[in-house]
């Protein structure tokens, strides 16, 4: 089991996940939104392959508008 932070709450898998898959548990869409993992900002086509590891800190960034 592998335990993880994603925006500060702690989740726990049975496999090591990837961004992507972290991004479908939580159907949270890709459009609009930034991935940085342990303060590292991950490019959008690495979000499959970017395994995470034990007690990684996940921040999902959602771009908003406003005036």
């Amino acid at each position: 089991m592998i335990t993880v932070y994603v925006n500060k709450e702690k989740i726990t898998f049975q496999n090591q996940p990837s961004i992507k898959g972290v991004l479908s548990q939580f159907n949270v869409s890709e459009k609009g939104i930034a991935i940085a993992v342990n303060e590292h900002i991950i490019p959008k086509a690495n979000w499959s392959s970017t395994l995470l590891n034990e007690q990684d800190q996940v921040l999902i960034i959602k771009a908003t508008q406003g005036g």
